[in-house]
């Protein structure tokens, strides 16, 4: 094993790092040839300066067995994807791996009185890399995933609507890539890529829509979501809560209990979305009315964009159909009401919720029958018991008597009445 520092030609002319292993004129090729490359991962790779492709074109361009980059510092928010390469290649991900291999090598070569190398004796091997990093514990909410609460509205505060809507597949996803793309380096002439972000998950949740409308073409836009929303799933292939990738105080990568702000309904169940029994279906007048409550908003504004006046409320934000209750400023008892409509066989509902502690929850009546095409309205009363300053979560189920489960989740903030303007 050589490093890439220890088989400079020259650093005194060397205009780019060569710990990157970026430009093999720099290198030894006689010390390279027929080793395994020890490069350095630095944030060049993180801004897109520096390439792991690149780093592989070394490595056949020099004669080296292969490489290993080993990461130089531990940057949040960094993504370390396949990358296709035609030489063996590895890439430690984590600092303390990194720097053990560092002290093997240094310990393992030789020097001279300055420092430098004599003989190089670390050696390294070609391992089965094939290890599934998730198992059972799957999906996870992914660390670069956005999270909620919603932006704020136009009195400052969060508004009362749940983001994100769902959860979808979007890390790794194995891709068509145009081979002219000049956007990620390490693709550049590739037809296909794998890549992470909601530019993959989209494009799941686009063609579960499209499964849906083909099975039901006269479903709107807001019934199809609420079929993939009310039946998606917040327990993972173990049978347990999902969780949540986030970053620990010491910057490295933990798993938390994921929420609605992580996860929005749950994760999309394609099967499930098909015969959801019970939609919440909402159109323009809906949506204007949403447009028109919203604390702070311009009824000109509104006027401007849509060419309609602002004659419709809703009473308040909260009260838009769509599949979740959001109340973000939840001060005393505040009762929201939702409407289903039956797109399955008649079947009689039975409706129950469930809240953390600190907000109490109602719900009214507490079932209900309905036939096909039949539309009915239900109640949810939410009270807080204390004023923490985080919210709670929880959901209403309606359980039908033919098997469909119809879920929402709940999201609420209790606060003092002196925090409203």
């Amino acid at each position: 094993m050589v490093a890439a520092n220890d088989v400079v030609l020259d650093s005194s002319v060397a205009k780019y790092n060569p710990s990157d292993c970026q430009k093999p004129e720099l290198l030894n090729k006689n010390l390279v040839q027929g080793n395994i490359l020890l490069c350095g991962y630095s944030f060049n790779f993180v801004v897109g300066t520096s390439s792991i492709k690149a780093v592989a074109e070394t490595v056949r361009s020099l004669g080296a067995v292969g490489f290993v980059l080993a990461v130089e510092n531990s940057t949040p928010g960094t993504n370390y994807y396949p990358v296709p390469i035609r030489v063996p290649g590895i890439v430690i991900t984590n600092k303390k791996d990194s720097m053990e291999l560092i002290n093997y090598y240094n310990m393992s070569t030789s020097r001279d009185w300055t420092g430098r190398v004599k003989s190089f004796k670390g050696t390294g091997s070609i391992g089965d890399g094939l290890k599934p990093i998730l198992q059972s514990a799957a999906p996870q909410v992914a660390l670069f995933s956005a999270r909620g609460p919603n932006i704020k509205d136009f009195s400052f505060r969060d508004a009362d609507l749940l983001k994100p809507d769902i959860l979808a597949p979007g890390s790794l996803i194995w891709a068509a890539w145009a081979i002219n793309g000049t956007d990620e380096a390490n693709y550049v002439g590739e037809g296909f890529a794998m890549i992470s972000g909601t530019s993959m998950a989209a494009p799941h949740i686009a063609g579960i829509a499209a499964l849906v409308k083909q099975k039901h073409p006269h479903w709107s836009p807001a019934a199809i979501k609420s079929a993939l929303m009310t039946t998606s799933s917040t327990i993972d292939r173990a049978e347990r809560p999902l969780q949540a990738q986030e970053y620990s105080a010491s910057e490295t990568m933990t798993l938390v209990h994921a929420t609605p702000f992580d996860y929005g309904s749950g994760h999309v169940n394609p099967r499930a979305a098909l015969d959801p029994g019970l939609v919440f279906d909402a159109g323009y007048e809906d949506y204007l009315g949403f447009l028109c409550t919203v604390p702070g908003i311009d009824p000109l504004e509104i006027k401007n964009f849509t060419h309609s006046a602002c004659n419709y409320t809703l009473g308040h934000p909260s009260n838009l159909n769509m599949p979740s209750i959001t109340t973000s400023n939840l001060v005393g008892t505040r009762t929201v009401s939702r409407s289903v409509t039956n797109v399955a066989e008649e079947e009689t509902y039975v409706i129950t919720a469930r809240m953390a502690p600190d907000v109490a929850i109602e719900t009214n009546p507490p079932a209900m029958t309905l036939r096909h095409g039949a539309t009915r309205k239900f109640t949810v009363t939410l009270t807080p018991r204390s004023i923490t300053g985080r919210y709670s979560f929880g959901e209403v189920t309606l359980k039908g008597s033919r098997g469909h489960i119809v879920r929402i989740p709940v999201v609420a903030l209790g606060c003092h009445a002196a925090k409203l303007r």
